[in-house]
This record gives structure tokens, sequence and C-alpha cells, in this order.
């Protein structure tokens, strides 16, 4: 009777005093397996998802109106610490207010943008995009009509972001400009690698500390530059994990690694009325300086007659303008009389009839009585002018003729190909 007490002790009691032990020492004891899974799952810098978040936010925080499209690859190690990188991107803009061309009215990234299969990469990030196909340009007007006001132009081949189509007419936006344009002239639908590689402009942002620039695409190739963080190239040629791409400064060209850099896609924009009008006083400043640069010829044999006859020409034709408007017009006297065209002396050249209007109008019978009493800076300017003339320099090449600007705008001179506006006066 004791021996099957005994056995049915054991048999009821010693699993449960195992099971507490068990429990007892697994509780007790750490467990390395845990401690190990918790350093694996620390993700190192490199591949930090909070950091490729960052990344992400701060490319949106920096320009609202780009879209970044993700490529990522594998993650390569690189030689040293100027090759490393938070991330890899393929970010596209707009080069800013042109990139209202491909962003959101809000510039914000919306939720049914990203794929759900593939998270951060934008879907159809181009599909309302529309490119010129103008001759030249097409006009944007202030509303759907051939009679609506010109806000602006988009020239052949520049982008535009498709906001609305009103019957046979787009409501677009590209730059500073929004308005509608025909939509005869608009190409639409094309494929993004084709829309980037036949009207993108490359450029690469360094997204790394320091980033080597070698001289062919290979990590063990000799290093031709450094470049950093932020830095913007061109970038002129695309191969596999490499970017080709040029410091114009330097004038190097080069290859970095492609996954340390943004890629950065640039199209042409609209221009507006407004800025058109800039742009043309901007080109017509740089093609008077360039035209007007001094140059040297054979020095003109003169007397004090007719230094004194050209000075005060000058100064009645031009005494309010500057010292290159001055020297311009002595030496539209000077190349009339090495013309065929005009009389060989400075005298006949000035009063020849119909020819210098203050000759006829008393002006410049004025500015010979004051002569003497040339003292001030202006007046000073103009005999400067007259002498540096008659000594060989000449800022306008061969022009015979020049006039008030506005007056020659109406009379349509400005449209000679070589005209060239000096202040206020325009000389062919």
């Amino acid at each position: 009777m004791k021996k099957k007490l005994t056995v049915i002790f054991a048999a009821v009691f010693l699993p449960v005093v195992l099971l507490v032990f068990f429990i007892t020492a697994f509780i007790i004891s750490p467990d390395s397996s845990a401690k190990d899974e918790t350093v694996a799952s620390r993700p190192s810098d490199k591949d930090s998802p909070d950091m490729i978040s960052e990344s992400y936010e701060k490319a949106a925080s920096d320009s609202t109106r780009s879209y970044i499209y993700d490529k990522s690859e594998s993650t390569k190690t690189g030689e040293n610490a100027a090759e490393t990188a938070d991330s890899r991107k393929f970010m596209t803009s707009f080069e800013e207010k042109t990139a209202s061309s491909l962003a959101h009215s809000d510039g914000v990234m919306k939720e049914e943008d990203v794929s759900v299969n593939e998270p951060g990469i934008i879907q159809s990030a181009y599909s309302d995009i529309g490119i010129s196909i103008a001759s030249t340009y097409v006009n944007i007007r202030d509303k759907a009509s051939t009679g609506g006001r010109i806000r602006g132009k988009l020239y052949r081949d520049a982008a535009a972001k498709i906001l609305d189509t009103v019957g046979d007419w787009y409501y677009i936006e590209s730059g500073n400009v929004r308005g509608y344009i025909k939509s005869d002239y608009i190409k639409t639908g094309i494929p993004e690698d084709e829309l980037i590689e036949k009207y993108g402009i490359l450029r690469i942002s360094v997204i790394s500390e320091g980033l080597n620039v070698r001289k062919s695409p290979e990590i063990e190739s000799e290093k031709v530059a450094v470049i950093y963080r932020n830095e913007c190239y061109p970038a002129i040629g695309l191969m596999d994990g490499w970017v080709k791409i040029e410091i114009p400064d330097e004038k190097i060209t080069g290859y970095v690694s492609r996954e340390y850099v943004e890629l950065l896609v640039d199209f042409k924009k609209a221009i507006s009325i407004e800025e058109e009008e800039e742009l043309k006083k901007r080109e017509e400043i740089e093609k008077a300086k360039k035209e007007s640069g001094i140059k040297y010829r054979e020095a003109f044999k003169y007397t004090e007659e007719d230094l004194k006859l050209l000075a005060c020409l000058v100064h009645a034709e031009a005494g309010n303008q500057s010292y290159e408007g001055k020297l311009a017009v002595a030496n539209v006297v000077l190349n009339r009389v090495k013309s065929g065209k005009f009389p060989n002396t400075i005298k006949e050249v000035i009063y020849q009839p119909g020819q210098f209007t203050v000759a006829a109008n008393g002006a410049l019978a004025k500015q010979l009585k004051k002569y003497k009493n040339y003292t001030s800076k202006s007046h000073l300017s103009s005999i400067k002018a007259a002498k540096a003339a008659l000594s060989g320099e000449n800022n306008i090449g061969s022009r015979l003729y020049f006039n008030e600007y506005k007056a020659s705008v109406k009379m349509g001179y400005d449209k000679k190909k070589n005209c060239v506006k000096i202040d206020d006066q325009l000389f062919w």
C-alpha cells in the first residue's frame, strides 16, 4: 500500500515541481537570443529608416515643387568616408517655379500618388505634363480665347503642368505663368523615360559629406576632384552605377558613384511678358557691352578747331549720356569722314544739310560759344570722348547713324541687325 501511494505521489507532484523549476529558471536567467535580436535589429547609420525618412522630408522642404523617384538598389560600401551616403534617390525638379509644372498645387505628395506595392515610388509623376510643339512658341492667355490678353509664352520643347481642360484649350502652369493654351500646341502622354531623355536637363546634387570624382567609372580609378554635400553639377552621362559630371569652374569632367548623389531633372519653362521685357533689356545691355568694347584704329590728323567742333557736337547731342555714349557719337562723325557716302572732313560732315539737327537748330552754335568755359564734369567728359575718338578709340565699329532710342524704335531702326543701344540712344 505504501509503495502504491509513493508511486501516485511521484506521478502527480513530480511533474509539477519540475514545471515550477523550469518556469523559475526561464524568468531568472538572461536570454542571450533576445539580446542578440536587439543588436541585430538596430539599423546601421547608412540603412536607418529614420535617416531615409528625414532625407525625404528635407527634400520636400527644400523644394516643395519637386518629386522624388526612388530607384534604390542594394547598398554598396564606398572606398572611404568621402564615398558614403545616407540613401539613394532619384529626384526630379522643375527648377523652382518651373517645378510648378510637376507638383501638386499645395506642393505636398498625396497618398494616392504612392504605390501600395512599391512604397516610395511616385506613380505617373509626369502624367499631367505637356510639352510645347509650337514651331517657335505658343502664347499663354488670360482666358480660353484668341482674344485673351497674353500673359506669357511657352517656347518649343518647354514643359507645362496641365491643370484643367476647357474645350480645346488647356489651363496650364509653367514657371511664373498660369493661363490658357490651345491644346493643338501641346503634346501630352509622353512616356517618362522619353520625357526625361528628350526634354530634361540633368544635374546632380551631392548627398554625402564628401564625394570623390574619378577619372573613369571605377572605384580604383584616379581621383580628379572632391565635391561636397549640396553642391550641384551638370550631369552629362549616365551608366550602370555611375554618373558622368562636369565641374565647369575647374574645367573638369569625371565620374561619381550614383548612390551618393540625387539626380535632378530640370525642364524649360514658360516666360512671362514681364520677364521677357526684362530679359530683352539685359540682352541689350550685354550686346552693348560686347559691341561697344573699345577697339583701336589709326589715329586721325586733327586741328584744335576740329577737336573743339567735335567736342561741342558730342555735348550738344549726348551731354546727358555716359562717356561710352559720347565716344560713340564722336565715332559716328569720324566713321562718316572715312566713308565714301559722306564728306571727308569733320566740319563738312557735321554741317551737312539734313544730318545733325543740333547743327541746324542753334544748339551746336550755343555750345561753341561756351567752349572756353567747359569746366564741368560733363563738359570735360565730352572733350575727353572727342579726343579719344580722334586718337583712334572706337566703340561702335563702322556704324554711321544714331538717334534717340524711343524715336528709333518708332521708326523701326531697332530691327536692324547691326543696331546697338548705348544709354538712351541707338546706333546702327
